[in-house]
This record gives structure tokens, sequence and C-alpha cells, in this order.
């Protein structure tokens, strides 16, 4: 059998070059990858590719930024008078 991960050839259920499981599928890539991937189990996610996890990553912490600049704007916007304190407080807990 040939394994999946280097290529080597093996007799053995496993690997004798990098030790990896040779009966084991590596995962595919995938079409595209939504955030919304974000909210599946870890069972689920561990199916994925590596990349496909890393560009998943990358959306997340995207996510995140926009979020963190929002409420730095409403932050600022709070020391202003014209936008009263509890509007403030609801955009930060949102």
């Amino acid at each position: 059998m040939i394994c999946s991960y280097c290529g080597t050839e093996g007799l053995e259920d496993t690997c004798s070059f990098c030790g990896a499981s040779i009966n084991i599928k590596r995962p595919k890539l995938k079409e595209f990858v939504v955030l919304e991937d974000v909210e599946k189990p870890f069972n689920e996610l561990a199916c994925f590719h590596t990349y496909d996890l890393l560009v998943l990553l990358r959306l997340v912490r995207k996510e995140r930024t926009k979020a963190y600049d929002l409420m730095l704007t409403f932050k600022k916007a709070g020391e202003s008078s014209q936008i009263d304190q509890a509007m403030v407080n609801y955009s930060e807990e949102q």
C-alpha cells in the first residue's frame, strides 16, 4: 500500500517512513468554506483539510477584527454627547 501523506510504499498498517496509518484517507479540499462552518462540532471539523481550517481561521479572525473595530468606534462615540450611554452599552454587549 502507498502512504497518502508521504507516498512511501509499505506492507504494514503504518508507514515505515512517517508513521502515519495507511488505512486512513486524507481529507479532501472543499470548494468553499463559509463562516457558519465554525459552529460545527469538533468531530466534523477534524475531517476538514488543513488548508480549509486555515481559511476558516482567517474568516473568524476577520470577523473578530470587525467586531473589535466597531466596539472601539462606539466607545469613542460614547465619549461625545450625541449618543446616550444606553446605546453604547448595548453596542458593547453585541
